[in-house]
């Protein structure tokens, strides 16, 4: 079976996406009895995005995201797919194809540009509405990582629902405790990491909290954070007057500190080295840096809602992210290092190896046989 595996989109690395397409491609390819995977991505990406035992086609495309997503994807990608002799065609990532060549398997994430367009910019906004909804309709089958994501397009779409195939993500191996000194001090020095901190990680956008989050650490009273900072990992984000607004107000803004983008390398060490990560988003789809913190063993405070519970399971201490008092309260628990704190790290050390990219590529092939028959 040869497979059609779009990645055009991917350019710059970025973060789940690039995250989520690496996992699955690379185990894919290392199943028993593989797919032919024929992946496609922009020519100066071939080399770090397709992995050995992949056919590979990279394809020069358009500079400008409009032009790209609504010229190039529907019009050239249909043609160069049906060029290569597919069997099945697969979008992993944003809003695939109107036109593709069937059966067709899409990949959706979550509905977040469909339910809250006023976070994205116009034009990313203008294109989930015009594009997907076609796309969904257009699939043989959807994949996506949560059941919780699964009953939102069913209700949104009101798809059949063998139409929808809940696929969850998996963990890198790298992703487990650091115990070299050498890499967690090295770590340390890099990022000029305090003794004591709290971290957030991923892209700092609106549904994230970080804003409550900052609100809540400069709550807690002096006994319970001690010495502790807060660092905040990923890129800037956008539309985040909010955050920028607490940051600066805070009783202890010299505590609070963004990092910027950290080497993906360095993140398990960065992970290890935190007393507690903390994710308070008020909408995931599936939630893989919690993930990737429980399996680094790192205490993990988290919200309450969306993905995060059939994710995380017991493994976390989880929070209504509109309840700063509860918030306070969960940071003040986690810095303690209590016994609660300890058993719920080793529960997210053993849930997190439940998450493995070879279950998750052995489902996805299950997929495009289903499609393909």
């Amino acid at each position: 079976m040869r497979v059609g595996f779009d990645l055009t989109c991917l350019k710059a690395p970025m973060g789940g996406y690039e995250r989520y397409t690496s996992g699955l491609l690379e185990a894919l390819v290392r199943l028993p009895e593989p797919p032919q995977m024929v992946v496609f991505t922009e020519r100066a990406y071939a080399r770090r995005l397709v992995p050995p035992g992949a056919e590979s086609h990279p394809i020069a495309t358009l500079p400008r995201f409009l032009l790209k997503v609504f010229l190039q994807d529907q019009t050239y990608w249909p043609l160069m797919m049906r060029r290569a002799r597919v069997d099945v065609v697969h979008t992993p990532i944003f809003a695939g194809m109107i036109a593709a060549l069937r059966p067709y398997v899409l990949t959706v994430h979550d509905l977040i540009p469909l339910q809250t367009p006023a976070a994205l910019s116009r034009s990313a906004a203008t294109y989930w509405r015009l594009i997907l909804p076609r796309t969904i309709l257009r699939a043989d089958a959807v994949i996506t990582g949560s059941e919780f994501t699964r009953r939102e397009i069913l209700g949104y779409f009101g798809l059949p629902p063998e139409r929808v195939v809940t696929v969850p993500h998996g963990v890198a191996p790298r992703f487990a405790p650091v115990n070299d000194e050498t890499t967690l001090a090295r770590v340390r020095s890099c990022y000029s990491l305090p003794d004591r901190f709290l971290l957030f990680v991923g892209i700092a956008s609106p549904r994230k909290n970080i804003d409550r989050l900052v609100r809540a650490f400069g709550a807690l009273v002096d006994s319970d954070r001690g010495d502790a900072h807060l660092l905040i990992a990923g890129p800037p984000g956008w539309k985040n007057a909010a955050l920028s607004a607490a940051m600066a107000v805070s009783p202890v803004a010299s505590r609070i500190r963004h990092l910027g983008i950290v080497a993906d390398e360095d993140l398990p060490a960065l992970y290890g080295l935190a007393r507690g990560v903390v994710n308070l988003s008020s909408h995931e789809g599936f939630g893989l840096p919690a993930l990737e913190a429980l399996a680094c063993g790192a205490p993990l405070v988290c919200a309450d809602r969306t993905s995060f519970p059939e994710v995380v399971g017991d493994a976390a201490l989880q929070v209504d992210p509109d309840d700063e008092g509860a918030i306070r309260q969960a940071l003040a628990t986690v810095l303690a290092a209590g016994p609660e704190v300890a058993a719920r790290r080793a529960r997210g050390l053993v849930r997190a190896r439940t998450f493995t990219w070879e279950r998750a590529a052995a489902a996805t092939l299950a997929v495009y046989r289903r499609v393909a028959a």
